[in-house]
């Protein structure tokens, strides 16, 4: 499942990749995701999926780069929130995007520090439109991640 809109700013496609469209370790096994309805507005409800406990959580996804604006600079961004009570986030997590080229940007992020209970950003990369992508998101064991989607957005 995926939804489609037009930024505002650059009139540019933009994409929300719902969880029901990555791919996840273990994702359809209920022991550790637990898969939940999410009110996004008042009109539309989303599905988006907790993390219960895994040791390695890989989510990742592709995308048909000829749905965007072509010729445009967009970025990769993982949205997704921390319950109150999570764990195992001490390890920094490697966030991957890799284009058809074999190029591959590679960058670590801090979850310990980040806040809890709200929708945050997690940004991936950036690519040119004429190129395919491959997103990841990998760790070790923890705990209290709810994913929300990945959005694809002019930079």
């Amino acid at each position: 499942m995926q939804k489609r809109w037009i930024d505002n700013k650059s009139g540019y496609n933009c994409f929300m990749l719902y969880p029901r469209s990555l791919y996840g370790c273990h994702w359809s096994n209920r022991q550790y995701w637990d898969w939940r309805c999410f009110k996004e507005t008042s009109d539309e409800n989303i599905e988006v999926v907790k993390l219960i406990c895994v040791c390695w959580l890989d989510v990742s996804g592709t995308f048909k780069i000829s749905d965007l604006s072509p010729g445009v600079l967009y970025e990769l961004v993982y949205v997704v929130k921390l319950t109150n009570a999570p764990y195992g986030w001490e390890a920094p997590v490697i966030l991957k995007l890799t284009l058809p080229t074999g190029k591959v940007q590679n960058r670590q992020v801090s979850l310990l520090e980040k806040p809890r209970g709200q929708w945050i950003e997690l940004s991936v990369g950036i690519f040119l439109t004429d190129q395919n992508i491959y997103g990841q998101i990998a760790g070790h064991w923890k705990s209290g991640l709810i994913i929300k989607g990945a959005i694809l957005r002019p930079k």
